[in-house]
């Protein structure tokens, strides 16, 4: 929920109230409202709004100006216009919501995001912290629609980013299609994104033999395939969560958690279950409302369903046999959203690995055990840049 100006903004309920008066809105109107929201730190473009919340049907500038005109319609009764227009560009929510009087990471004083285009003309964001000097730097390779910004908004993931930064460099981005990075057009296939990590290394200036890639889930086959294609650059991976495929074994999922996936951000995105179901130890209302701002400002609805159809289609089974460098998984028994089978797997497959199976469900290390990621990192930081296989 966000709150402003006297309004409750409800995403799962699909609601805007004021008092005790729901606001009457269109679907379309509130989808872009709450995008707006969402993105308040930016102004959001035309072209972006019309490609997320319709979706590539034949529309034109005159039903975005439907939806901002009813918007503020039912926004009615506010101190002053919530809502800017930015000519030629777009919109911005300007409204000050509460408990947000700055940008997550402004507030924690992180550096703010710089961009880097990538090969096919993408821009991705990225920032970093701790001393520039370090000798390795740990390029978390975020998983599912989790945005960069998100590790600012609570203190458990903050703490882990700071506690990092004091012994090394922390390299921080967004995937294609997540937070401040652009949306896709088309799906990327598992080189691309490995190419998407070499551009943003390549922005940060980390030099060869530093990086330590700690590639959460689904990041974990981009971690892989990087680091098959680009041995000279990697000093070790962690993996954490993490899976080779996501579909079409035993330990994969079915067809049937793949469709209950799809109808979710098709008609609850926001409400941040995605996110808490990577911590299904924990529920209380301070990791709720993160786990549903987490959602929100990490991808749209469509952006979602974009990131299931390419996290579907990945099968890094040949990456896996060709890293050289070392790795070390983590893998908790009870994980419900990646099975512990497929940790297995990749302590299997790969050559120079250690693999850790904990008692526990927290899928990605956060909540529970972080202390053994913290561990694991500053261990391949250690042991220094092994060089390329033979």
């Amino acid at each position: 929920m966000y709150r402003f100006d006297g309004f409750v903004l409800d995403v799962a309920r699909r609601e805007l109230r004021r008092g005790d008066e729901v606001r009457a809105m269109q679907p379309q109107v509130f989808d872009f409202l709450v995008y707006l929201v969402a993105h308040r730190e930016r102004v959001v473009a035309k072209q972006e709004l019309l490609d997320q919340l319709w979706q590539g049907a034949r529309v034109t500038d005159a039903s975005l100006q439907r939806a901002v005109s009813h918007a503020r319609q039912a926004l009615a009764g506010a101190s002053g216009e919530l809502i800017e227009t930015h000519a030629r560009r777009g919109y911005r929510f300007v409204g000050k919501v509460e408990g947000d009087a700055a940008p997550a990471a402004d507030r924690r004083a992180w550096p703010a995001p710089r961009f880097v285009e990538t090969r096919d003309g993408l821009h991705l964001a990225w920032r970093t912290l701790g001393d520039e000097r370090a000798d390795a730097t740990v390029v978390l390779v975020p998983g599912w629609a989790f945005p960069m910004s998100a590790y600012a908004t609570h203190d458990t993931p903050a703490v882990f980013v700071e506690q990092l930064a004091r012994a090394h460099r922390v390299l921080l981005f967004d995937r294609r299609g997540v937070g401040l990075s652009d949306r896709v057009k088309a799906r990327a296939s598992l080189a691309d994104r490995a190419a998407d990590l070499l551009a943003v290394l390549g922005a940060a200036g980390v030099p060869d033999g530093s990086a330590i890639l700690v590639g959460y889930s689904e990041g974990a086959p981009v971690a892989m395939a990087f680091a098959a294609e680009h041995p000279t650059a990697v000093r070790g991976l962690v993996l954490v969560g993490a899976f080779a495929r996501m579909v079409g074994h035993d330990a994969g999922w079915s067809d049937a958690e793949v469709a209950a996936l799809r109808t979710y951000a098709r008609t609850a995105w926001g409400s941040g279950a995605t996110v808490r179901a990577m911590f299904p130890g924990r529920d209380d209302e301070a990791l709720r409302r993160w786990a549903a701002e987490s959602e929100l400002t990490g991808a749209s609805p469509g952006a979602a369903l974009d990131l299931v159809e390419m996290n579907v289609e990945v099968d890094a089974r040949d990456a896996l046999a060709r890293v050289a460098a070392p790795a070390i998984v983590l893998h908790h028994r009870d994980d419900r959203v990646i099975r512990v089978e497929n940790g297995r797997e990749l302590a299997h497959g790969l050559r120079d690995v250690r693999y850790v199976e904990a008692s526990g469900s927290d899928h990605v290390f956060m909540f529970e055990d972080a202390d053994q990621l913290v561990a694991a990192i500053h261990e391949l930081a250690a042991r220094g840049f092994p060089g390329a296989a033979p």
